[in-house]
């Protein structure tokens, strides 16, 4: 997939003796807000000291000066000018802890609103990381997250409603640091939620409270849920190859643990890259988890690139052997849980067994190879704005390269509609004729389909799709399932508004920082309380 993320900084100083440019010392310190652009927000850090900084997250440049800085007791403005930017910020000092502004970038104005960032350290963020359980029964994560080396953000993940946000420090004394999340993942303006560590006079951590601004709930009783005492890494031989994972068992004395093994989706993916929040809050719920480093990834050995479809469901074949035989473990309890491309790779190594309970296909594409990559082609051009006219074009020369796969002829037909995109932004969205080893990829993949494997299965298959996916239409999927000569063993759930990660929240269908709310709200609740009753853990 391709990376959406550009990192842009801007930065912007002055000098605080003589030549000052700020003058209201409550003013001091970092700041952090979003500037509203067309295409997608922006994030905005500042950094008033003795200079003063801006940053910019997702455009690449910068600028050694603020000019025409001015401030008065409630308010401030600067300019910007950059050879590719030109603008001004005018700002109203609500309070100590809030600015309200605007950007004036040629004639548009564009909203730009901060927070102040309070400082914390090491032993702040150590007491609020973990999985911590409330009063209402929701189980959220807290984990660090790297946004700025400015500040100390953390990212918190609410497995009640969803919610996917970036924790902001606003204030600390010495019982209590206090977070605020933004509507949006980076954005911080204007609050949705507060998540408080309160602490006794020793520092020690008492408690945390979550309050909901939208959900107009206060829940004072957080607490941290017990660790995982008993976490094996796990290595798994399939003839030269090995491939390392991580089996997670719920702390709970039982000899016979049900099990499910997450097969990680296309690229290079592996344990802290992968999306895996799908099943991290299951060994809390009695059931084990097996989550692995793709083979060629992380600390799994093999070739990434020479593997194909077969060769990955192998790997997963003897993951399924080897853990059927591990300590309490119950055999004849194992489901799978696969994104993206495990679509594929799931029913080859599940149409070979018959003693696997369940799958569940998030986001895994059942049309065949070529008929995807067809879909995941119209759906960026179409999320990108191109024309009809365009994204016609560019399909009609996708045809023919398929065409030209299949019996190697390079007719005049297919190098005029090469030559027709050549000269246009359309060429970076497909393999040209010259890209030698893309066309070997293809060679390898396309004539690959995965519904006579789908079709062998006599197992519950649970089908998650995201409205709004920009790589696979769900629509044409779901109405394929319907052919399937099993169909009746499979369950297609749409998941409104939700794009490929079944995550809610951007143009683009990607994982935009600044765009993104979190997770359909109803997912996790769906998808544990669905494994529970496969398990036979729920009645």
């Amino acid at each position: 997939m391709r990376n959406f993320f550009v990192f842009l900084i801007i930065s912007f100083f002055s000098l605080q003796n003589a030549n000052a440019q700020w003058l209201n010392e409550n003013l001091e310190g970092k700041w952090i807000g979003t500037v509203d652009f067309e295409l997608y927000p922006d994030l905005v850090f500042v950094n008033i000291d003795s200079v003063i900084k801006v940053k910019l997250f997702y455009h690449q440049e910068e600028t050694e000066k603020v000019e025409n800085y001015k401030e008065t007791s409630d308010s401030l403005t600067f300019q910007i000018d950059t050879p590719s930017m030109a603008a001004t910020y005018k700002g109203e000092i609500l309070n100590d802890s809030t600015i309200m502004g605007k950007l004036e970038v040629g004639f548009k104005t564009i909203n730009c609103n901060l927070i102040r960032v309070a400082s914390i350290d090491i032993n702040d963020m150590g007491s609020l990381l973990g999985f911590f359980s409330f009063e209402d029964g929701r189980i959220i994560q807290i984990e660090p997250f790297y946004i700025d080396g400015t500040t100390h953000p953390l990212r918190v993940l609410d497995f009640y409603n969803g919610k996917q946000r970036i924790l902001y420090p606003i204030y600390k004394d010495k019982n209590r640091v206090t977070f605020a999340a933004g509507p949006k993942m980076a954005t911080s303006y204007p609050t949705d939620f507060h998540i408080t560590l309160f602490r006794n006079d020793a520092g020690e951590a008492l408690r945390l409270q979550y309050d909901s601004f939208t959900e107009g709930t206060s829940l004072k009783e957080g607490k941290r849920l017990q660790e995982l005492a008993n976490i094996k890494e796990i290595t798994v031989k399939n003839k030269d190859i090995d491939i390392e994972g991580t089996l997670t068992y719920p702390n709970i004395d039982h000899n016979k643990i049900p099990l499910v093994i997450f097969v990680p989706g296309a690229g290079p993916q592996f344990r802290g890259n992968m999306f895996d929040e799908y099943v991290r809050t299951l060994p809390y719920y009695g059931i084990a988890t097996f989550v692995y480093d793709k083979r060629g990834c992380g600390l799994s050995t093999g070739d990434i690139k020479s593997a194909d479809f077969n060769d990955l469901a192998s790997d997963l074949t003897q993951i399924i052997n080897k853990l059927k035989k591990a300590k309490h473990i119950d055999a004849d309890r194992i489901g799978l849980v696969g994104f993206d491309q495990a679509g594929y790779v799931m029913p080859i190594a599940a149409s070979e067994r018959d003693d696997l309970k369940f799958i569940v296909n998030i986001s895994g594409s059942v049309s065949s190879f070529a008929d995807q990559e067809k879909q995941a082609l119209e759906q960026r051009l179409r999320a990108d704005q191109f024309t009809q006219f365009d994204i016609d074009l560019t399909l009609k020369y996708q045809n023919l390269l398929m065409k030209y796969l299949e019996d190697g002829q390079k007719t005049p037909e297919l190098t005029e509609a090469e030559n027709a995109i050549l000269v246009t932004p359309m060429t970076e969205y497909v393999t040209t004729l010259d890209e030698e080893d893309y066309i070997q990829w293809w060679k390898r993949y396309y004539k690959f389909d995965a519904k006579p494997y789908w079709e062998k299965l006599n197992i519950p298959v649970l089908t998650y799709y995201g409205e709004f996916d920009n790589i696979l239409n769900p629509t044409l999927n779901e109405e394929r399932i319907k052919t399937f000569s099993n169909t009746q063993n499979f369950e297609t759930k749409i998941m409104k508004k939700s794009n490929h990660f079944i995550i809610q929240g951007g143009k683009r269908g990607d994982v935009q920082l600044t765009e993104i709310e979190g997770y359909h709200p109803f997912l996790f609740k769906d998808l544990n309380e669905w494994i529970g009753m496969q398990m036979g853990l729920i009645k």
